[in-house]
């Protein structure tokens, strides 16, 4: 952009950020990252989430750490979107102490789960086919006053591994769902 004689904005390096980001193309993104400093932009909590999410996607998870650091130091702001992406991403790595250890620090932030947070949670322990577990948090969740939405019902049935516990769910879902004027589809 600057060979072209275009300053470099903020929308400009996300946008680039985002792209190669996709591709999974760390080195390009770091150095966006850098070239938003010397150019006198500072990231901001949408750049360090994409940063993290990349590192995550890409089994990384010390530079995530390192990101999330620097995000607890300061001037960012970690947000509920931080905390989603690390949740959903330790669980799908099966790392379910670490991603407790981060729902359970959510109060601390003063931040509250909402229905991503739940289902990443409750997408780990489907993967393995924990059902007891996701029902227990299920139950977290509906305690909290967060309730399900379709994504939510999708995890939890597919930790099923019975025809009766199909039942059980599917029933739980519809009940909950009852007194809305929109029901969950299954």
């Amino acid at each position: 952009m600057i060979r072209l004689g275009i300053t470099p904005t903020m929308k400009s390096h996300m946008l680039l950020l985002s792209a190669y980001s996709r591709t999974g193309n760390v080195a390009k993104c770091e150095d966006i990252v850098k070239q938003m400093h010397k150019s006198g932009l500072e990231p901001d909590t949408f750049v360090f989430n994409s940063m993290l999410n990349l590192y995550g996607r890409l089994g990384q998870f010390e530079k995530m750490e390192d990101v999330l650091t620097t995000m607890d130091k300061g001037p960012y702001v970690a947000d509920i979107s931080t905390y989603n992406i690390l949740i959903n991403i330790y669980g799908r790595a099966g790392f379910f102490e670490r991603m407790e250890e981060l729902f359970q620090s959510l109060p601390t932030k003063s931040l509250k789960p909402d229905v991503v947070t739940w289902t990443s949670r409750l997408g780990a322990y489907s993967r393995k086919k924990l059902y007891k577990r996701c029902f227990e948090i299920f139950e977290e969740m509906i305690d909290s006053g967060c309730y399900p939405d379709s994504g939510t019902a999708k995890v939890l049935l597919s930790a099923c591994s019975s025809q009766e516990q199909i039942e059980q769910v599917t029933t739980l879902i519809r009940t909950l769902h009852k007194d809305k004027r929109t029901a969950l589809p299954l």
